[in-house]
């Protein structure tokens, strides 16, 4: 009876972890996790602003005193410089990998300036600059990355009315561009 009652309570556990792996597992094998999503807007190394609206891409803003833009890169060859700037009250970027998992976030209170200005590399990369920086990077976070493919969602947020044209250009003004890496 006493090993009736474990083998039934270690098939109930068994099938309850199968469920949840199962579950957990159901966005990356169906398509509809934000890296595909993200896949799907277009090519590497452009902003994508998102409407406000759902639409057929599953990416949209929910806030509407906030605008977001995507960009999809590959830092397999080259880093990747991201920069934007304007006067809005406050910004954040996140880095996400093929997993959409978080793998670095900055906004405007701990930047270095007000600009956006993101260098994201690899790790031989990173050495590599760090033997001779580019006048160009001298004011740029370099942001070193395990994984080379990833997005970036890029944030302004306008609380107000009048704030909503200088978010909109902060968000439509953005690079998300390769670096050349100049050899030394």
């Amino acid at each position: 009876m006493r090993s009736l009652l474990l083998a039934i309570l270690i098939g109930l556990v068994g099938a309850a972890l199968i469920h949840i792996i199962t579950i957990l597992e159901m966005p990356r094998r169906t398509g509809t996790d934000a890296w595909s999503r993200v896949q799907s807007l277009g090519v590497e190394n452009r902003f994508f602003p998102l409407a406000n609206v759902p639409n057929d891409t599953g990416l949209y803003n929910e806030d509407p005193h906030v605008r977001t833009a995507v960009c999809r890169f590959d830092i397999s060859d080259r880093p990747v410089r991201v920069l934007t700037s304007g006067d809005v009250p406050l910004w954040t970027v996140v880095a996400y990998d093929t997993s959409s998992d978080e793998t670095y976030s900055m906004n405007d209170r701990s930047s270095i300036g007000v600009n956006v200005d993101i260098v994201f590399v690899t790790r031989p990369q990173m050495l590599q600059l760090r033997r001779v920086m580019p006048e160009a990077l001298e004011r740029a976070v370099l942001v070193e990355l395990s994984d080379p493919e990833g997005f970036v969602a890029l944030r302004a947020i306008a609380p107000a009315p009048s704030q909503e044209p200088a978010a909109r250009d902060f968000v439509s003004g953005a690079s998300c561009a390769p670096f050349s890496i100049d050899p030394a």
